[in-house]
């Protein structure tokens, strides 16, 4: 979901909401007498104070007593649904700015459409994985369930799990993204191939949404080296995502099959100096066949 389209929707939502109260106010105008009175002599005040017919304080008291009614019947809040963020008043916008409001709905609506079974740590089976290989895959999964329990406070932020395939990257990336999830953090978890056709939809102004990208907590985006190479497209905007996560200090996690010459090969070196810087990136490479070959 795009900024612009959370706006719209939480704008629509607080107009439902209004328009329910309004049909909810009719019923009770036609079914609880007590309530129809008092509301419809609030609403003649209303009218006479407007006139200069009434003083101020005997408006006040018509709305008074209306409300008297409505509190003790219970129905205050139907009728005056407060609206869910109390920064903007449900307007999306609050000092020219696009409300936190509407920046948490799009990010979670990327998070709640994350595209691949979670998993959780407590699932990751070292004796699946080669012997000479155990040693590695265990302090790999250790690393990264500290770092979601870190979460925003790790010195490394930046994750990158390449090498073969079949060696459990994936695996490992969706117990992260889980761990990360339940600790409170918002993940978006994209494809490579699904990033490239958002950039590619942003670049041609069909809506395609690259800040949710940018803001969420935690980005992974697998299976790197398996989208097309478009122009002004994928190595732009992958820069561009990566380096503004950085500089933000929000974590991001890349899976590939590549290993790290063939990344630099294929994206440049000013990309991979943002992927493996190692002060700021934690990088293991999966060395070992794929386990679907070796469990056979």
């Amino acid at each position: 979901m795009t900024y612009r389209s959370a706006i719209e929707f939480i704008v629509s939502r607080r107009r439902d909401d209004l328009a329910e109260a309004d049909a909810y106010l009719k019923t009770l105008l036609v079914s609880d007498p007590e309530f129809a009175e008092a509301e419809l002599a609030f609403r003649a005040a209303g009218l006479d104070y407007a006139h200069g017919k009434i003083p101020e304080e005997e408006y006040l008291a018509a709305e008074k007593r209306r409300d008297e009614v409505s509190a003790r019947k219970g129905y205050t809040a139907r009728l005056n649904p407060p609206p869910h963020c109390s920064l903007c008043g449900d307007r999306g916008m609050t000092g020219g700015e696009i409300c936190e409001c509407a920046r948490k709905l799009a990010i979670e609506s990327d998070s709640d459409n994350i595209g691949l079974p979670l998993h959780d740590f407590s699932e990751f089976e070292p004796l699946l994985y080669p012997e000479d290989a155990r040693d590695f895959i265990i302090s790999t999964a250790a690393v990264l369930e500290t770092s979601a329990e870190k979460g925003g406070s790790a010195s490394r932020k930046n994750i990158n799990l390449i090498g073969g395939p079949g060696t459990g990257k994936t695996f490992l990336a969706s117990c992260f993204i889980s761990a990360s999830l339940e600790r409170g953090r918002n993940a978006v978890f994209v494809t490579a191939f699904e990033f490239v056709r958002r950039a590619l939809d942003y670049h041609k102004g069909n809506g395609g949404a690259l800040s949710p990208l940018i803001d969420c907590d935690v980005l992974a985006i697998d299976d790197l080296g398996t989208e097309s190479i478009l122009r002004n497209v994928t190595l732009e905007y992958l820069y561009l995502v990566i380096n503004e996560r950085q500089l933000k200090g929000r974590t991001t996690l890349i899976t590939s099959n590549l290993s790290m010459d063939e990344i630099a090969a294929r994206y440049g070196e000013r990309l991979c100096s943002r992927l493996f810087d190692k002060r700021l990136c934690y990088t293991r490479e999966f060395r070992f066949e794929d386990l679907r070959k070796i469990n056979l």
